[in-house]
């Protein structure tokens, strides 16, 4: 990480300096020039060096992390990992998730369009050096639909415009512009819900089939789109929806868990809170490198700290690549009671940081 100081004109701040009314010999001006020039360095070299060792060996107090207890396991750290394209084989995959010693793992349904099986499941919650039991959710989109599914009809969008043509379901809504081949939906059609619950063919239903401990529900956050787009009850139908879903999921399996990502905003509804387990929240106090403004992070803490008056759980992710803000997103996390993991963006494998590593 490089740290610079810009002294603005720096050149023409020395040079009217040594050009002023003041008659110096010219030797004189020379080793003053050189001795300002030298004071400076020190100054700039001084400065990069203390951050450099702030950054690269400064080690805080040691932490003690947040820890929640989850259908009887206690789970004070969890990874995140959607995409295997690094692994040779399923078979890779599996044994480098179940050898990992984090106590919960957010996975995808799928490896190269193929699910895993219930014995790749099996092995993922029970294998570690520990010999202890792993919770495993899995991720599902259900405020967006996702080009790369099996649910997916090429027709609904043949000319790849972004627009579903004429013969797309109703439900089917305009491209993500920020990501390609996932579209908006509007999620509270009886159309979709079917697609993601209900029936053994239904996303969750095939999610509990495997054994899986739970569902890990993202894009919760598409009803503030459609606020935009003029749906006033739009947060009540996404609660709505989470609530069906939920319900529907633990009268199959009591302990099946129910945690969404992002839109806590959802949280002032009891209703909600009540048919959740926990929740897992993005990009919280950075985006990337890119700390956040202290009034979004406070109100989203202030929206957290209504989970966690109800005992759910709250999983932080972050995703900076800094020593020093890696830090920073554990600490602070920390101390608000979250449980966090600080990853790579593209999810594409299982991070270990020095000083949090699992335990």
């Amino acid at each position: 990480m490089e740290h610079r100081i810009k002294i603005k004109n720096f050149e023409e701040l020395i040079e009217n300096f040594f050009n002023a009314k003041i008659y110096y010999d010219d030797n004189v001006k020379k080793s003053i020039k050189i001795l300002v020039y030298g004071i400076i360095g020190i100054i700039l070299i001084s400065f990069s060096g203390l951050i450099y060792f702030y950054d690269a060996f400064y080690k805080s107090t040691p932490l003690t992390p947040a820890q929640f207890t989850i259908n009887g396991q206690n789970v004070n750290d969890f990874t995140y990992i959607l995409q295997y394209d690094a692994y040779s084989s399923s078979q890779e995959a599996v044994l480098d998730m179940a050898q990992t010693t984090y106590d919960l793992i957010v996975m995808d349904y799928y490896y190269a369009e193929e699910p895993w099986t219930v014995d790749e499941i099996d092995t993922i919650q029970s294998s570690s050096p520990q010999l202890t039991q792993k919770i495993a959710l899995c991720y599902i989109s259900i405020g967006e639909a996702e080009s790369y599914r099996p649910y997916w009809n090429a027709s609904w969008d043949s000319d790849f415009d972004g627009v579903p043509d004429v013969d797309a379901p109703d439900w089917l809504d305009v491209e993500n512009p920020d990501w390609e081949g996932n579209y908006k939906v509007k999620y509270w059609e009886e159309s979709w819900q079917n697609i993601i619950f209900g029936s053994e063919s239904s996303y969750l239903d095939k999610i509990i089939e495997l054994g899986f401990d739970g569902a890990y529900l993202d894009i919760i956050d598409a009803y503030e789109y459609y606020e935009e787009q003029g749906i006033s009850n739009a947060d009540q139908l996404m609660i709505g929806f989470v609530q069906n879903l939920s319900i529907y999921c633990k009268n199959k399996n009591p302990n099946f868990l129910i945690v969404p990502q992002n839109g806590e905003a959802l949280g002032v509804n009891q209703e909600y809170l009540e048919v959740i387990d926990g929740i897992g929240r993005e990009n919280m106090f950075y985006e990337g490198n890119i700390r956040n403004s202290e009034d979004y992070v406070q109100e989203t803490i202030d929206y957290l700290d209504l989970f966690l008056d109800e005992n759910l759980f709250v999983l932080q992710i972050e995703y900076p690549t800094l020593p020093r803000l890696i830090r920073l997103s554990y600490s602070k996390g920390t101390e608000n009671g979250y449980v966090c993991y600080v990853g790579p963006r593209d999810l594409d494998e299982i991070q270990i940081n020095a000083n949090y590593e699992p335990n």
